[in-house]
């Protein structure tokens, strides 16, 4: 179980997979990102590799009024959608069952905007760099946006020339930021 670290569902628990080898998202690294971030309310948000989907909860609990959480493990699918009933904010969540790189150009094609793009993959397998190449192609942002980029120390997202990014090391663990401008 993990905690929502803070907003109106502070303190709720969902429900995680013990067994699995996956890396959830410390409630201190969520508190960083989320005073870098500022006020999230109002705002729509999209979290790629979801997993446990903690990332949306918090934004949601912290005023967010959208989620679109893009997932391609069918386990941790069922994982999501059991997490949303017991927040009981199925109304503000989307649970997209699909590889993150056909969900982009997917959303992109529904000329889908979004003014959170959370990526947490996979430590050290490609899928930041590949998944900002495919954003770079079908950006998906709103007026100003900002892309959060959850990664090992080791991984170092590529970004367009003129960006400016904000990185924040906790351990292996490293969360870089940077903001983005669509079209309004």
């Amino acid at each position: 179980m993990i905690s929502i670290t803070g907003g109106l569902f502070r303190g709720k628990k969902i429900s995680t997979y013990k067994a699995r080898k996956v890396r959830y998202t410390s409630s201190k690294v969520r508190e960083s990102i989320f005073n870098l971030i500022g006020d999230v309310s109002g705002l729509k948000v999209l979290e790629l590799f979801a997993g446990s989907g903690i990332f949306s909860f918090e934004a949601i609990s912290r005023g967010a009024v959208s989620c679109v959480l893009v997932e391609n493990d069918a386990k941790m699918v069922a994982l999501l959608k059991k997490n949303i009933e017991l927040l009981k904010v199925k109304e503000k969540c989307l649970v997209l069952e699909m590889d993150v790189y056909r969900a982009i150009p997917f959303l992109y094609k529904k000329g889908d905007k979004y003014d959170i793009i959370f990526l947490d993959p996979p430590y050290e397998m490609g899928h930041v760099s590949e998944s900002l190449k495919m954003l770079r192609k079908n950006p998906l942002y709103a007026g100003d946006s900002v892309i959060v980029v959850e990664h090992s120390k080791r991984e170092i997202p590529e970004l367009e020339e003129g960006k400016k990014m904000v990185t924040k090391r906790y351990g292996d663990t490293c969360v870089s930021l940077f903001w983005v401008r669509g079209e309004e």
